[in-house]
């Protein structure tokens, strides 16, 4: 009986490892982020990050444009700060249950847009985000 449960006990620590190596605690791996396609841009962000944890998300637009806009619905913001910009937005504007950054662009593309974000509260977040005159629903799972 003990020979048992200590084999079935090993095959679940395997599993729970196995789990956090592949990104799905929040904490790194193949699974921890997310790639979303717009047709002018590239969204990168956490799948799956962790309460109070530091993230980043990225936007690389694809298209030449004078400026890049972005609209973040406000569940986003219900759920996590942001904590820098890089770069700045040229405009940063409160729309109807969203903000919406505005970014100046010279040269060539591609252009990256790089925004540090924290959860303040654990749960799924699911938002929208518009580039380009597309929205997609976008959702990140925080772990607590």
């Amino acid at each position: 009986m003990f020979w048992t449960v200590q084999r079935v006990s090993w095959f679940l620590f395997g599993v729970v490892c196995l789990v956090a190596l592949l990104g799905f605690t929040g904490s790194g791996g193949v699974f921890q982020k997310q790639t979303v396609y717009f047709a002018d841009a590239v969204v990168e962000l956490p799948r799956i990050t962790r309460w109070e944890a530091s993230d980043d998300l990225s936007i690389r637009f694809t298209t030449p444009q004078a400026a890049h806009e972005v609209t973040i619905a406000q569940p986003f913001f219900d759920l996590f700060s942001i904590e820098r910009i890089q770069p700045e937005p040229q405009e940063n504007t409160l729309a109807s249950s969203a903000q919406r950054l505005r970014f100046a662009a010279e040269g060539a593309p591609p252009h990256e847009v790089s925004i540090g974000i924290r959860s303040m509260h654990f749960g799924r977040a699911s938002f929208d985000m518009t580039i380009g005159g597309e929205t997609l629903m976008v959702g990140i799972l925080v772990l607590p």
